[in-house]
């Protein structure tokens, strides 16, 4: 499906989060009962759905329907009245979201205007950010009846602790017409202090059936493309849903699958230079590299459901008949051990190791697959090229 397949799709109404039903429930009823916390933490892995719960959560808080909007749920954020349409574009007054990059405005900070070059450069939330956003509440709602603030990434706080005190002192004593939404990947992520403040909401995968209904609903995705992008979105539907934005992103994917294949093919040579061109990207760009090792770990896994005879759960289907023939040449033990080393690589990655020595120590312990399986691929010039080196993340 291309971008404008996506954006000729009729829009959705009511919740835009995909799969998260006890959450979602959970929200429903507090807003029926009139029991909606004045701060909560939603955590989760990256593109799993905790933005769209939130932006769910703003809608439902200020949504106006008309009285026959639904015929039978009109707890419901409607997502087609005004303030929803306004919120769904990020342009109403009462619903603010902050990151890193978030412009600093000046406002009772002392401070002048951040420059769009400053925004991009910055890393961190900041202690203006939240002085900002306390000025911002201070006010009465302008167009609807909560105030509802997002921190997106709220574990990106600056170090020196000024941050994260301004934000305890209002998430004690927030005005009642405000809602503070923390998003973060982990509890662990914050303070307890600030956590304890908050109504914890804990988001997981979200299953491949799920988020393929949702392509199918939402997105008005066909059928085959929807199984494959929900297969490789290992959980998150946020992956899935910004394929559609990007026209070569399962060209990027089967590039990445090729990439996989060739290395553990290889021999030692052809592995660490691999294993250089990661730790090159890691001191760029952390996610990337994130994901590619995803990717094996995905591959590898299908492997050994493969050695089990396991073919409605694999993930990289398309790939199915590759992985077939690796799965047949190679042991359990191999496909377990390889699981094994890219899990540690994965751990001593996030625990600040050195990329180029833990990437090294991966491909020393990643079992050999025969060559022959892969030159029987049809690498094409666009497979050509990106088997020779690295070229960015899969899906």
């Amino acid at each position: 499906m291309t971008t404008a397949d996506a954006a000729q799709a009729p829009p959705s109404p009511g919740w835009q989060t995909v799969g998260h039903a006890a959450a979602r429930r959970y929200l429903q009823r507090s807003h029926e009962a009139g029991r909606i916390a004045h701060a909560y933490l939603i955590t989760g892995p990256d593109q799993v759905g905790k933005r769209t719960l939130a932006m769910d959560l703003a809608r439902l808080v200020n949504c106006t329907p008309a009285p026959d909007m639904f015929d039978d749920d009109p707890s419901q954020p409607c997502g087609r009245c005004v303030a929803c349409d306004r919120i769904t574009r990020g342009v109403h007054a009462d619903v603010i979201v902050i990151g890193p990059h978030t412009p600093l405005r000046g406002v009772s900070t002392g401070t002048r205007e951040s420059t769009p070059e400053q925004d991009a450069a910055r890393t961190l939330i900041s202690i203006a950010h939240v002085r900002e956003m306390q000025h911002d509440i201070a006010l009465n709602p302008f167009e609807g009846g909560r105030r509802v603030v997002i921190f997106d990434g709220v574990d990106r706080m600056s170090a020196d602790g000024a941050g994260w005190n301004a934000l305890l002192k209002t998430l004690e004593e927030p005005p009642g017409y405000v809602v503070i939404v923390l998003l973060a990947p982990t509890v662990g992520a914050l303070p307890q202090t600030v956590v304890s403040r908050c109504q914890v909401i804990e988001l997981n995968a979200v299953p491949t059936e799920e988020i393929e209904k949702g392509l199918i609903e939402r997105a008005g995705v066909a059928p085959e493309t929807a199984t494959q992008l929900a297969r490789l979105a290992a959980g998150r539907p946020g992956r899935a849903f910004a394929a559609l934005d990007d026209e070569t992103t399962l060209d990027r994917y089967r590039q990445a699958v090729l990439r996989v294949l060739v290395t553990s093919a290889g021999d030692i040579e052809e592995r660490f230079r691999y294993a250089r061109e990661m730790a090159g990207e890691f001191g760029r760009n952390r996610e990337s590299v994130s994901r590619e090792l995803e990717l094996w770990i995905s591959v590898w896994r299908d492997i050994l459901l493969l050695k089990h005879e396991v073919t409605d759960a694999v993930a990289n289907s398309a790939w199915i008949g590759e992985l077939t023939d690796i799965a047949a040449a190679v042991s359990v033990d191999d496909a377990r051990r390889a699981i094994e080393a890219l899990d540690l690589a994965v751990d001593g990655l996030r625990r600040n190791g050195m990329a180029r020595l833990v990437l090294e120590v991966l491909m020393l312990e990643l079992p050999p697959i025969p060559a022959g399986i892969v030159e029987q691929i049809e690498l094409g010039e666009a497979g050509e090229s990106h088997a020779d080196g690295w070229d960015g993340p899969s899906l």
